[in-house]
């Protein structure tokens, strides 16, 4: 017997789901009133339809609509079908970087979401479990690990590009030219190999890919995204801005995607005045109406850790995550009604 999926809020097993979106699971109505207010900005109808599935050969349906004296019912041309609800898999050889691949909870994948973790992190199990938890509706999700281990820590974390003097320990800043030179040479090609795979061989529509990355992952997100060529969905970073070292560096390709920074105005690495300076840059890469930066009361350099922080996030991906309606397109008989 399979185990129950983990309530939303505190993590023990379930008892009960959202009726609405039947994705988000709860131990309790205490736990689940507890998270309405975040849940509810991003929670949609189930995509899954209730009555009749939506394969192609589904030719039973009724022949009641009938017209009317004045106006005649004339078959529209249609697709056999709806394009695939699940996607294929990305494959490992793809690129040399080590991913973990989640499919939508809901059954549909229609968006897919990257996540970048931030320096000295991995993968698994913080970001993984981080993808689960946000339950992103209809959204499959894919955590990258960092390509290169930092050295002499005593517990297994990763960096994407050389972050430390190796003799003194520290912190390297952009006038160090081996971190440019790392992402030019290793992790932006690797990157744009596993997009483009995603695109070409799972068929995700570059549209509906949506970035996301903390601190240094969301360096990499904003580069992948300005100097990918790929015109992806959005990009959404916490606590991270575009290395300097490409301030004066133009965008490659067409820049139509959209931008969130979220900063915290507590955070102790970057204060909130040289932040406002960072996004400038930001504005000036993706255009000023494709980007917004919001600070967030009380919040450090880390993740979200209140519904001030989580809410602004939430309803960015709510605006640019896609949704299909299942049930319309389950429909086998679809006419044009001409007078």
């Amino acid at each position: 017997m399979s185990a129950k999926p983990p309530c939303n809020i505190c993590g023990i097993p379930s008892t009960t789901r959202c009726s609405r979106c039947k994705v988000v699971h709860y131990c309790s109505e205490a736990c689940q009133r507890k998270g309405w207010p975040s849940h509810k900005i991003a929670c949609t109808p189930s995509a899954a339809p209730s009555a009749k599935p939506t394969s192609s050969d589904n030719s039973s349906s009724s022949s009641s609509s009938s017209s009317k004296k004045s106006a005649t019912a004339t078959p529209l041309d249609t697709p056999s079908g709806p394009a695939p609800i699940r996607k294929v898999p990305p494959e490992a050889r793809c690129t040399t970087l080590n991913f973990a691949y989640q499919p939508s909870a809901d059954g549909v994948d229609e968006n897919l979401v990257f996540f970048f973790h931030g320096l000295g992190d991995k993968i698994s199990p913080g970001f993984v479990q981080l993808a689960q938890s946000m339950q992103l509706p209809q959204t499959a999700t894919c955590c990258v690990q960092a390509p290169t281990p930092i050295p002499l820590l005593e517990q297994e974390g990763w960096q994407w590009f050389p972050s430390f003097n190796n003799l003194t320990g520290e912190l390297l800043g952009p006038s160090s030219p081996e971190r440019m030179l790392q992402v030019k040479q290793v992790v932006r090609p690797q990157l744009i190999k596993l997009l483009r795979h995603c695109i070409d061989h799972c068929k995700f529509d570059p549209r509906k890919i949506v970035l996301f990355g903390f601190s240094q992952g969301g360096e990499i997100a904003l580069d992948l995204a300005a100097f990918g060529n790929l015109n992806l969905r959005a990009v959404v970073s916490v606590a991270g801005y575009l290395m300097e070292e490409s301030h004066n560096i133009d965008p490659v390709g067409k820049q139509n995607t959209r931008v969130l920074i979220l900063q915290g105005d507590k955070d102790e690495q970057r204060p909130v005045r040289e932040a406002k300076d960072r996004f400038k840059y930001i504005q000036r890469m993706f255009g000023k109406d494709n980007t917004e930066q919001k600070i967030v009361d009380g919040m450090g350099h880390g993740m979200p850790n209140s519904e001030s922080g989580w809410r602004p996030l939430m309803e960015f991906f709510a605006r640019n995550l896609d949704h299909r309606d299942l049930g319309l397109e389950g429909m086998t008989d679809v006419f044009e009604i001409k007078p």
